[in-house]
């Protein structure tokens, strides 16, 4: 065909002519270029906490979606939301505790998508201990990360207070990260503690056995995300709206086809594997299931952002002069690409092979 075929119609009659010259122009013209996002990371950030947007890259979904999401690792928490609220950088998985302190800063950054369903932070005890309730919490010693930071100290108050405990009935320490915080539960040193669950899912694989309670009122407000500053959400919204979805994805195939996003995530890191790296990452999606953003997968709603109960805590932590003003929770969170995100084709997901 030439493109001759565009000014002479010949025996054909016009329409069809036109209808021809539409096909060599659509031949002629270069595919699409994918959208550019980037996503700004803690360089110590645990690959597990990251898991859905490293099952979104080795699985592919970013590409499926006409993205391409670049990773800039930096050093420290502050220099990721500085990168965020600046527009420096696209896209911060982060908690909804940084849109807060940049609101105090003069600063704006909005969660358009989590990735939990449920509340981070929860109390636990170990399975053979006498606490069997949050009441049995009276007079015990509860570890945290650190006494200076406001959300896990304030949570756990406001948890054991639904219950009528306060501050003078238990007494918190500070046990820090990772493997200080498991070795202070598991040695005792301890005799409950609150952490964020995703930190806890390791070490219950390999075999630490918990009980588990989340907050009793905040519980369903997932407080870690993805955010991103309005402008970027204005300039960027289409592409966001794909990143989103991407993301949602994700989350399913954790659910239908754990191995596969474990395997997709372990790819996505980029260093090589064995099949037992990939049997104990699926161990740890399998444990982590309920709590991740696809625990209902017939949802249409998935990584939504819960807005009633994240006004909630915006109230505890105002109540608490954690902030000194209540955070209008419009102001910090969207839930404008959840509709988009969720049309998704879950059978294509449960079929998933790659």
């Amino acid at each position: 065909m030439s493109a001759s075929l565009c000014t002479s119609a010949g025996r054909w009659s016009r329409r069809f002519a036109l209808g021809s010259c539409a096909l060599l122009l659509l031949a002629l013209r270069p595919a699409l270029a994918d959208d550019p996002l980037s996503v700004i990371l803690g360089d110590s950030t645990p690959p597990l906490m990251n898991s859905l947007n490293l099952i979104a890259q080795g699985a592919g979904f970013y590409h499926d979606e006409h993205l391409l999401v670049t990773t800039i690792l930096v050093n420290g928490t502050d220099k990721v939301m500085d990168a965020c609220t600046s527009g420096t950088a696209d896209i911060c998985p982060i908690g909804i505790e940084a849109a807060i302190t940049a609101y105090g800063q003069g600063k704006q950054l909005k969660m358009f998508l989590t990735r939990a369903s449920k509340f981070g932070y929860v109390l636990l005890a170990l399975e053979d201990s006498p606490i069997k309730s949050l009441a049995d919490f009276k007079g015990k010693t509860i570890g945290v990360h650190t006494l200076t930071g406001a959300s896990p100290v304030l949570t756990t108050r406001s948890a054991l207070a639904t219950v009528g405990l306060g501050p003078a009935d238990y007494t918190l320490v500070a046990i820090g990260m990772s493997d200080s915080a498991a070795d202070a539960i598991a040695s005792g040193k301890v005799q409950a503690a609150a952490l964020p669950l995703y930190e806890l899912i390791p070490y219950i694989v390999g075999g630490l056995k918990l009980r588990i309670w989340h907050h009793p009122t905040l519980g369903s407000a997932a407080n870690a995300g993805y955010l991103a500053a309005p402008s970027v959400l204005a300039a960027k919204h289409d592409a966001i709206g794909r990143f989103s979805r991407a993301i949602v994805k994700a989350s399913l195939l954790i659910h239908y086809r754990p191995e596969a996003a474990a395997r997709a995530m372990l790819t996505a890191v980029g260093k090589p594997f064995t099949p037992e790296d990939v049997t104990r990452r699926t161990a740890e999606l399998n444990a982590w299931q309920d709590d991740l953003p696809a625990a209902d997968p017939d949802s249409r709603r998935i990584g939504a952002p819960s807005l009633p109960v994240m006004q909630q805590y915006l109230q505890l932590l105002n109540d608490a002069g954690a902030v000194k003003t209540v955070i209008p929770v419009a102001d910090v969170a969207t839930d404008e690409f959840v509709a988009f995100s969720n049309d998704v084709d879950r059978k294509a997901i449960r079929n998933y092979s790659k």
